[in-house]
């Protein structure tokens, strides 16, 4: 009953699937791709810019073109998207065409929510590339997956919170998901989330890269029982891997190949990591650039457009991240070597366990009062939570906060929460996310 429900929620995944082979198998060369996806932008660009402000000023402005004659011209005329953009002109950048159907928020690597405004009808386009990246190392919509994960939403508290926690079940139940939350990263839950892997029998795993890479660290001494489950893949997403080893080790305690989903909430999913541990580009819904940068040296810099109808299209944004040239393309259009320059963290707890850093993101992002947080470890090991917001927490809010960081690990409820004039920034001026203090 179980699997024949989990097979009819996922006809239409595997049709896309279908759908995308079909488009990505054609007899494409470099230049034919490049043409279509110039097309396609071309085709929605003045739509952009009739109904989205930012772009309609900028179009004026700096007299864009309402039709590119090639890639180099967008390139030379159209300046790049800033993450402070978003935050800071984040209406202007909505379209007027209809309102968003719900709102995403994310801290970001730096610490500063952001909060994405979407339509309905863009899972349709995100999933046919996740879903069509999975499919290339066998995974199927129906096959059964364990999810080394965490949920904002099972957060909450009340009656709101207890409903999106039995929603999401329902959910998971009827695709076959078992989530397990890896908001904790001590070696007791770690080895819990090992047990309850081993009497799910999936057929993948996807997962925080952190996680994932403790996660195989912790449980090597159960490798021959892994094996045994046939697993097709290991999914990593979120995060750069901590380790230049991560990938191979993962692979070796799991049995199975180890794939990376790269994306941002803001873009959606990106590119995915081939078996060679290349990148391939869904350059069907994202024109990638590829920017050279002194720093890091010999990085590049990547940018993203959207080649779909979005509620919050991106046009050259600046997602944050860095990455290697492919030999064979070193523009960033179609593949890439690796992501380098994005890393979320763990914590050491003083009661010897561990924690995701985005789990303490997710505890305070979901107050509307907040505009950034850093996460703060003194010299002696204890955290700190320091905020940038117009005023200071109410007792009811920063009560609301403390109880969902209490449902992450109950040593977190009581840990200082400050509002701060400003965060410590690097270099280049983003806000750290996380913040180690050095003793001298």
């Amino acid at each position: 009953m179980t699997i024949a429900l989990r097979q009819l929620l996922s006809r239409k995944r595997k049709q896309w699937i279908c759908e995308q082979k079909d488009f990505y198998e054609k007899s494409w060369t470099a230049d034919s791709i490049q043409n279509w996806q110039l097309e396609r932008f071309n085709a929605d660009w003045p739509a952009v810019c009739r109904s989205i402000p930012h772009y309609r000023i900028l179009q004026t402005r700096e007299r864009l073109p309402l039709r590119f004659s090639c890639w180099k011209e967008f390139q030379e005329k159209v300046p790049p998207l800033e993450k402070k953009d978003l935050r800071a002109d984040q209406d202007a950048l909505v379209s007027e065409k209809r309102p968003p159907d719900y709102w995403r928020i994310t801290g970001g690597s730096t610490g500063e929510p952001v909060r994405i405004p979407a339509w309905k009808s863009e899972h349709e386009f995100i999933g046919k590339d996740l879903w069509y990246g999975r499919s290339r190392f066998g995974v199927d919509p129906s096959d059964k997956l364990f999810l080394l994960w965490g949920h904002s939403h099972l957060l909450g508290g009340g009656l709101g919170g207890s409903l999106n926690g039995l929603k999401r079940q329902a959910k998971d139940f009827a695709l076959g998901y078992l989530r397990f939350s890896v908001y904790s990263l001590s070696d007791q839950r770690l080895r819990e989330a090992a047990e309850k892997l081993l009497q799910s029998h999936p057929v993948y795993v996807l997962g925080y890269s952190i996680a994932l890479d403790r996660f195989a660290r912790i449980n090597r001494d159960r490798q021959q029982a892994f094996r045994k489950l046939r697993l097709k893949v290991a999914i990593a997403t979120a995060e750069s891997f901590p380790r230049s080893d991560s990938a191979a080790f993962i692979s070796e305690v799991l049995g199975c190949p180890v794939a990376m989903e790269y994306g941002t909430v803001e873009s959606g999913p990106v590119a995915y990591q081939d078996r060679d541990g290349s990148y391939s580009v869904f350059w069907r819904h994202h024109f990638v650039e590829g920017i050279p940068t002194a720093n890091p040296p010999g990085a590049y810099e990547i940018l993203v457009t959207t080649l779909y109808p979005r509620c919050f299209p991106l046009v050259r944004y600046r997602v944050g991240d860095y990455g290697e040239p492919d030999e064979t393309d070193p523009g960033f259009a179609l593949r890439f070597n690796k992501v380098v320059g994005r890393l979320s963290d763990f914590l050491p707890l003083g009661n010897g366990g561990y924690v995701h850093t985005v789990a303490l993101d997710h505890a305070i992002i979901g107050s509307s009062v907040v505009s950034a947080v850093q996460i703060v470890q003194k010299v002696d090991g204890k955290i700190e939570l320091h905020y940038l917001a117009e005023r200071d927490l109410a007792p009811n809010e920063i009560g609301e906060i403390r109880q969902r960081l209490g449902r992450v690990d109950k040593t977190l409820a009581d840990i200082p929460l400050k509002r701060a004039e400003s965060l410590a920034q690097t270099v280049a001026g983003k806000t750290r996310s996380v913040l180690r203090q050095k003793d001298g």
